[in-house]
């Protein structure tokens, strides 16, 4: 619900019906909704509530099952190739290892994390928080661990790394025997879970049975348009108590925007332009067979992939190793340009193109996790190796680097001039 909505209906909030959207930034009287139901805004479109009748146990429940899961899937291999008389696995550790052996650490480390530690840390910060507040305990630190666990939620990526692991099969069934390992399946199983997992748990209701703390009543619309909401638990305060102090129910810093957005955005972005140029001049890997190899850059690897006929593919590398990273620079560049000109035109269709990049933004990644599977997988000394090359660790940059700028950037400001124009004509 708008502003002017909200400013008419003012005696109808109480603590439980009313907060602020995290995208335009406007105050909204939540609806009574049905399980399964969402509350959305009304004037950007973002979601505020979604129903959820699981509780406590069914996303408690799917934790544990990812956790065994996951288990299986760290030490059973993922894909098996043979080539040559002999038969070689790889596991998640294996990819990281690779990495680390050919002098690549920054790529190890992107890879471990993303693939293995942050997927883990959600899994294990869910269990440790839900399983005690379900017993009817308040578990040691657990504000601590769930917002650890939420922030590094969004960096987790099962799901580009499974893309990966289908790149990489499609890719070597053409040059040798392969079959899917166990752990592949362990993973399939791992990514439904942690998805289902995300659908389940309430952060709202969870963060309420942690840690309770009732938000205080706007009295008028410009009250209420200028408070300020935690971005990790969600907790409303007025401006005058929580600019620039941290927030008293999870610890984290509180701003009315985010601190010199703009200015990060750009320095952000304009790193990841520099640093795309090499990305796509210098090569990501080298197929060596029978001690000769040709290095591939990105272009070439998909130019060779339409060339064996593996169309579908080579669309898949294209979309997200090249369309992707040069869309999330242009779009932000967009934002960033009609912000600072004060634009009031099409909010809703910009606040769309920002989720857009929030959606899609992860999947460039799929080119760095193939790089490394690859080089764990295909190392049959003179018969065939793989080799990563430092282009790959320019790419892996570019995607980290437009990942932060998508991060930094802050909606709101899309809507603040809006907002502004509508105050002064009021």
């Amino acid at each position: 619900m708008p502003i002017e909505s909200l400013a008419k209906n003012v005696t109808k909030i109480n603590n439980d019906n009313w907060t602020l959207c995290h995208e335009c930034g406007g105050p909204a009287i939540l609806p009574p909704t049905p399980v399964g139901g969402v509350a959305c805004c009304s004037r950007c479109g973002a979601e505020l509530a979604r129903h959820r009748s699981g509780g406590l146990e069914r996303p408690l429940a799917l934790a544990v099952s990812g956790l065994v899961v996951y288990l299986i899937a760290l030490f059973h291999p993922l894909l098996l190739m043979k080539l040559g008389g002999r038969t070689l696995g790889n596991t998640l550790w294996d990819g990281v290892a690779a990495m680390q052996r050919e002098g690549m650490s920054d790529l190890a480390v992107l890879v471990f994390l993303t693939s293995m530690l942050f997927p883990l840390i959600w899994l294990v910060g869910l269990t440790y928080v839900l399983l005690p507040l379900h017993l009817g305990r308040r578990p040691w630190k657990g504000v601590l661990v769930l917002r650890v666990a939420q922030t590094v939620n969004s960096w987790s990526m099962v799901g580009i790394f499974m893309l990966g692991l289908f790149v990489a099969y499609v890719k070597l069934a053409s040059m040798a025997g392969m079959a899917p390992g166990i752990a592949l399946f362990a993973l399939f199983v791992l990514l439904i879970v942690v998805a289902a997992t995300r659908a389940a748990f309430d952060p709202h209701q969870v963060w309420q049975r942690l840690a309770p703390h009732a938000p205080p009543v706007p009295q008028a619309r410009s009250d209420a348009a200028t408070w300020i909401q935690c971005h990790v638990c969600g907790l409303i305060a007025r401006p005058e108590e929580a600019h620039g102090q941290p927030c008293p129910r999870c610890g984290a810093g509180r701003h009315f925007r985010k601190p010199d957005s703009r200015n990060r955005t750009w320095a952000l972005l304009w790193a990841a332009t520099i640093l795309y140029i090499p990305a796509n001049l210098y090569p990501v890997m080298t197929v060596i067979r029978m001690g000769r190899g040709q290095p591939d850059t990105i272009l070439s690897g998909v130019k060779h992939l339409i060339e064996g006929g593996m169309w579908l593919l080579a669309l898949v590398v294209f979309v997200a190793s090249i369309v992707a990273p040069v869309m999330k620079i242009v779009v932000l560049m967009f934002l960033l340009v009609t912000v600072g000109n004060r634009s009031t035109t099409r909010c809703r269709d910009r606040i769309a193109l920002y989720r857009v990049l929030e959606v899609f933004g992860h999947w460039s990644m799929v080119d760095v996790f193939l790089v490394s599977i690859l080089t764990a997988l295909v190392d049959f000394g003179v018969l065939a190796q793989i080799k990563p090359g430092i282009g790959a660790s320019y790419f892996a940059a570019v995607v980290v680097l437009t990942l932060l700028a998508t991060h930094v950037f802050d909606p709101r400001l899309i809507w603040d001039p809006l907002n502004e124009s509508k105050h002064e004509h009021s």
